[in-house]
């Protein structure tokens, strides 16, 4: 009986002890996590947006900013349907699209729509009453400069995160990313990082108090500053009026900095998610921005690249002459024409890129030979894609032999297919930033910084492959281009300062008209700028494009 007394006793002594141990666990081991818990029971959170970090340009003109627009967000579980229906008929929503069970486990506020108007918020306010649990506020909403809409293709724009950004960078819901141009580049440091507010409610979900303790303040993005001139690219808008598509690049070789990115038809970042379905079936393609994703053939531009190669290979000297011209070439069974019916007679190379003769530059890529030419090309390391900090670029083309042997077979090649190439025209294609690019260092002796939008910690050097010495010859024609008695630019030559270029008429497989093209660079003696303009479809180089590109020169020097 003692026994089994002793036994009740201890077993007695053990739940207790047991009782004890559970009562010090849930007040002081679990102290937080149970007021958390009961605190979660009145408190709830909305999210305060982090306002988008400003865009600039060069000159501190703000490009990209914010704006407040009104949101309403909604406490999850405390509306009925019919009340939801009717707050739905207020600000114009036609559904309830959300994750309920995200919204289960966060206890949060879920926002509902942005952007709501005066109008819409002061009846949601008339009849707050009718909808417990409801935040009107005002939140930061991404907005571009109006006054410089050309620049939106650089900009890009932003749109909600979907499921798996949320996942993948730890957003919250109704978080923005930037899905194209800088916005979508530097993303990560344009965003910053969102606050909080906090409210307390009672059971039916009614705000009882409004900031119990302090809300903790978003945290604005990194302001970007560009190299892009925004009046520039105004300026260039106004003198592409004429013409419905083309690009535009204006460069500085020494420094990597792109003060010009043009492209048309653009688009506008602040209504593209409205617009999107229209751009997507507009047969002008304002998606394609054109400056570093239209490939083009680089007509007689290319010449400069035929001399440098022809010059390398030792295959001519500055002073070679060839058969003169006389409007058309003969090679095989086949009549070559020039662009000049009554030809341009007989000419060394410096003039034969002044004036742009074609059977001088037939005849020079056959003195170098089919196989050597596109071994030499290759070997240049011409860069048909620049590394520009956009996203998207394409990469421009250069055949090789191989290519070609896998195209048309090893037996169906004949050195005819060389005249072609010299001239720049087939299947080599470069982008305008490519050709902008490829200027820069022809016009310094093969080498120039990697174009970029917002200057990297480091800048990047691409070479060509030749010689100081080669350039020489190549770079007297690029100045006779525009200063030469015969110039195909001559009509933008300036007394006070020395431009030199090459101008270009490419063929063009969906238009009747070639299109137009000239790259440049000035000062001749030392290099700031490059600028290259395409217009699609407009004709000539020296007719069309170079006037457009001395009109740049000119307000770059602020020259009348």
């Amino acid at each position: 009986m003692e026994r089994r007394l002793r036994v009740i006793l201890y077993l007695t002594f053990f739940v207790f002890f047991l009782f004890v141990l559970k009562l010090f666990k849930i007040q002081v081991k679990d102290h937080e996590k149970y007021v958390e818990l009961s605190r979660k029971n009145y408190l709830r959170v909305i999210k305060i947006p982090a306002i988008r970090g400003d865009i600039i340009d060069r000159n501190g003109i703000k490009i990209a900013s914010w704006k407040p627009i009104f949101r309403i967000s909604l406490l999850p579980g405390v509306l009925s349907k019919q009340r939801i229906r009717k707050l739905f008929s207020l600000i114009g929503m036609d559904s309830f699209k959300v994750d309920i069970d995200t919204l289960k486990k966060s206890g949060s506020y879920i926002t509902l729509k942005k952007g709501l108007d005066f109008n819409k918020v002061s009846k949601i306010e008339e009849n707050i009453d009718e909808f417990p649990g409801i935040v009107i506020d005002a939140i930061p909403s991404r907005r571009y400069n109006e006054r410089y809409p050309s620049v939106s293709e650089v900009l890009g724009y932003v749109q909600e995160a979907r499921k798996d950004e949320i996942r993948r960078y730890n957003l919250d819901m109704g978080d923005v990313v930037g899905r194209s141009g800088i916005e979508a580049v530097y993303d990560s440091l344009l965003r910053g990082k969102n606050g909080k507010r906090f409210f307390i409610v009672d059971a039916r979900g009614n705000i009882v108090k409004m900031d119990p303790t302090p809300p903790l303040a978003p945290k604005k993005g990194k302001t970007l500053r560009t190299t892009i001139d925004a009046k520039l690219m105004n300026f260039i808008d106004s003198l592409f009026l004429p013409y419905k598509k083309g690009a535009c690049v204006v460069y500085k070789p020494k420094t990597g900095e792109v003060l010009a990115l043009y492209t048309k038809p653009y688009y506008n970042s602040n209504t593209f998610l409205i617009d999107y379905p229209r751009l997507l079936k507009d047969p002008d393609k304002p998606l394609l921005n054109r400056s570093i994703q239209g490939t083009y053939p680089p007509g007689s531009i290319f010449k400069l690249i035929s001399a440098l190669i022809a010059l390398k290979t030792k295959s001519v000297t500055e002073n070679t002459m060839f058969k003169p011209c006389t409007g058309a070439f003969t090679y095989g069974n086949r009549t070559w024409k020039c662009w000049l019916k009554t030809g341009h007679g007989r000419l060394n190379l410096p003039h034969a890129i002044e004036q742009s003769c074609d059977v001088y530059f037939y005849q020079l890529g056959l003195s170098v030979g089919f196989k050597r030419f596109l071994d030499e090309l290759n070997a240049l390391h011409i860069p048909v894609l620049t590394g520009i900090d956009l996203p998207h670029e394409k990469e421009g083309f250069l055949p090789t032999y191989k290519w070609y042997i896998n195209k048309f077979g090893k037996y169906n090649i004949t050195e005819g297919y060389v005249l072609n190439l010299s001239i720049g025209q087939g299947e080599i294609l470069f982008t305008p930033i490519s050709l902008a690019v490829l200027t820069g260092e022809i016009a310094q002796k093969g080498w120039a910084i990697r174009p970029y939008i917002v200057r990297p910690k480091k800048l990047d050097t691409i070479v060509l492959n030749a010689k100081p010495e080669y350039f020489e010859p190549v770079l007297k024609g690029a100045y006779l281009v525009v200063n030469g008695e015969h110039g195909t630019a001559r009509s933008i030559k300036l007394d006070s300062i020395k431009i030199a270029g090459k101008t270009g008429s490419a063929e063009n497989p969906h238009g009747k008209k070639t299109h137009a093209l000239f790259t440049s660079f000035v000062p001749y003696e030392d290099p700031e700028y490059v600028i290259t303009v395409i217009v699609e479809n407009a004709g000539h180089g020296g007719g069309v494009a170079a006037p457009i590109a001395g009109k740049i020169i000119r307000r770059l020097y602020h020259i009348e």
